[in-house]
């Protein structure tokens, strides 16, 4: 499957498939690193919560590398990296094809448009790739990325007791 899209100023593909040529700096250690920062990763799963070096980004981007899909997002003209884009095959949906996705955008690209347009790029290229249904889970304090998520028409699916939003679903079979 070609894992590769393009929007209106993004490139996104697989990040191990990127040229040297392509990125205005190509070692993904030191993309990752400068992405990885407290302010971007403090609603993440506890474990990847904090500061991360050269190792601890090492290691993140091997665990990324077994476990899921993850395209790097980068701005066409700049050539500067936007953010990330992981996704994994679920198994427990009853019709078609799931994918679970996860994103995040580097701090400096924070408040550009550059989430919501990696995201719609991605339903877009779902679509073309006859894929059923997508999830995403949110922190619940991670407001911009719920206000992504409903801008490209994800639609609640859980919530907790106290009503806040935490799995959207995009589901193309409706």
């Amino acid at each position: 499957m070609n894992y590769e899209f393009t929007t209106k100023r993004l490139i996104v593909k697989e990040w191990h498939a990127f040229e040297p040529k392509e990125l205005n700096q190509s070692d993904l250690v030191n993309i990752v690193e400068k992405m990885l920062v407290p302010d971007v990763t403090n609603t993440f799963p506890l474990m990847w919560r904090g500061s991360y070096d050269k190792n601890r980004v090492k290691n993140w981007i091997a665990e990324r590398d077994q476990e899921v899909k993850t395209l790097l997002a980068v701005e066409e003209k700049s050539k500067k990296s936007v953010g990330l884009l992981h996704f994994f095959r679920g198994h427990d949906r009853s019709k078609g094809t799931y994918l679970r996705l996860g994103y995040l955008l580097s701090k400096v690209m924070w408040s550009k448009g550059f989430a919501t347009e990696l995201v719609e790029g991605f339903i877009h290229w779902c679509k073309e790739n006859n894929i059923s249904t997508v999830l995403a889970g949110v922190d619940p304090d991670n407001i911009a990325s719920i206000r992504v998520l409903e801008k490209n028409n994800f639609l609640t699916e859980k919530t907790d007791e106290n009503g806040i939003n935490l799995l959207f679903v995009y589901d193309f079979m409706k």
